[in-house]
């Protein structure tokens, strides 16, 4: 590893071993679940933008003959500070920004003479080279975050448990249908249900997105299948849920209804039919810039009946009360 071509190349090989241990991980799993003590995957990110920034700092003083000038460091000081400060930033900031610290590291490597990687330079009373100094104790620094995560992972895709998700969906399906039992005409029609939308409409609704987010898993089960394309009104989803409202507004109750019920039927099928290890395979989710396992998709048909069923409840007491 003499020429500079060789030594970027292993620089490469570092960083793209980091990024393939979190590559298809969905945002809950890099923002919410920790990895190890209070960190997630998110963190472990922003620890590495951290010491790329302080590499970027360093690296002129060395070549400079200035080595004796880098102050004394504290890791776990700036390993907190670090993580502080990247914490409510956006998860997409750090994923670009890792890239773009590690890419201004590498153009000062590839500007460099290769006898200037192992000259040795005086620190105090330690002898450094950017080679001991920088690249080896970033590359086995990066590789050990990784193998941390590739564990992590294991762990993870082990603690899935699809009977716990089925029984969520049922319970929630149950609940849904109690929510709606018995209900007139004027009842489904009134837009005071959930904010501005009625029962049909909330009905329609969660039908339009179990079927997105079935076609999704089927294409995560067998990715012959055609992915499914996100929503496309200009990635808004909020947007897409009131263009679709609109057209489930135009179709009569038992058509909304039949189409729920048709669908869940369909997805009761495509569970009977997984293996425990298809639970743990990943994909694109069908809406904008997410992925992840199967599992969690599933997961979150059945959030998604949790989150409208606060509202139909709600408004269902309210009229029994009437």
């Amino acid at each position: 590893m003499g020429s500079i071509p060789e030594i970027v190349s292993y620089l490469e090989f570092g960083r793209a071993e980091l990024l393939q241990s979190v590559a298809g991980l969905s945002h809950r799993e890099m923002t919410q679940i920790p990895t190890f003590d209070d960190w997630t995957v998110k963190d472990v990110l922003a620890h590495i933008i951290g010491w790329d920034q302080w590499t970027l700092e360093i690296l002129p003083l060395i070549l400079q003959n200035r080595a004796g000038e880098i102050a004394g460091i504290n890791p776990d000081v700036l390993n907190q500070q670090t993580v502080k400060i990247w914490r409510d930033k956006p998860l997409s900031e750090v994923l670009s920004t890792i890239h773009t610290t590690h890419r201004q590291i590498l153009d000062i490597i590839a500007g460099l003479d290769h006898i200037e990687i192992d000259t040795r330079r005086a620190r105090g009373e330690q002898t450094i080279t950017i080679r001991s100094y920088v690249i080896d104790i970033m590359v086995e620094h990066e590789r050990q975050h990784a193998e941390q995560i590739h564990q992590w992972r294991e762990a993870l895709d082990s603690s899935i448990n699809p009977q716990k998700i089925k029984q969520a969906l049922a319970q929630n399906r149950a609940r849904v249908l109690a929510a709606i039992e018995g209900l007139n005409e004027d009842d489904l029609l009134d837009k005071t249900a959930a904010g501005t939308w009625s029962v049909k409409d909330v009905i329609g609704h969660l039908a339009d997105w179990e079927q997105r987010m079935l076609k999704g898993a089927r294409h995560i089960h067998n990715p012959e299948l055609k992915a499914v394309s996100p929503v496309s009104a200009g990635e808004n989803i909020l947007d897409w849920n009131e263009v679709m409202a609109a057209k489930q507004a135009k179709r009569p109750w038992p058509e909304v209804i039949a189409d729920l019920t048709e669908t869940r039927q369909a997805l009761r099928d495509f569970l009977a039919q997984l293996k425990p290890r298809d639970w743990s395979k990943r994909g694109p989710y069908p809406w904008p810039h997410a992925q992840g396992t199967l599992a969690e998709l599933i997961g979150d048909i059945a959030a998604h009946d949790a989150e409208h069923l606060l509202d139909l409840e709600e408004w269902h007491r309210q009229k029994i009360n009437e």
